[in-house]
């Protein structure tokens, strides 16, 4: 089994990681609920990440995350979520360019985003969402 978010090297370290700031929506009430049943939804997503670095070989991330979720031919929005998830990290190579950095942080953080999307999304009251894991290398900047 191949794991892209894997951390193959240890050329940096997370120092600390949190929920920086969650909103999720659920404009439904309970009778329209099952309306979605049939699995006729569509979600859109979008995924930011912002780079800061610090002195003395440090660096921060925020992964952005939005997802929005409604019915296909109708106009009624299912839900609405927004995480911000902050992290902070030391890198123990100074050769390492902000790509690359970005790339390694990436890996070692997006498991936790992607869980926290999952329960909120699961525990939300209609449809679940489960993100697929990502592949950062091929992501542009």
């Amino acid at each position: 089994m191949n794991n892209v978010n894997e951390n193959k090297i240890d050329e940096i370290e997370v120092i600390r990681h949190y929920i920086k700031d969650l909103s999720f929506e659920n404009p439904l009430d309970i009778n329209q609920n099952k309306s979605i049943q049939n699995g006729n939804y569509e979600i859109s997503s979008n995924m930011n990440v912002i780079y800061e670095p610090y002195n003395n070989n440090f660096f921060s991330l925020i992964i952005k995350i939005t997802l929005d979720c409604s019915l296909k031919k109708e106009n009624i929005k299912l839900s609405h979520l927004e995480l911000d998830y902050f992290s902070f990290f030391k890198t123990f190579n100074e050769s390492l360019d902000q790509k690359s950095l970005t790339e390694n942080g990436l890996k070692l953080i997006f498991p936790y985003a992607k869980t926290i999307i999952e329960e909120i999304t699961n525990k939300g009251g209609n449809i679940p969402i489960s993100l697929e894991d990502i592949d950062f290398k091929l992501v542009e900047n």
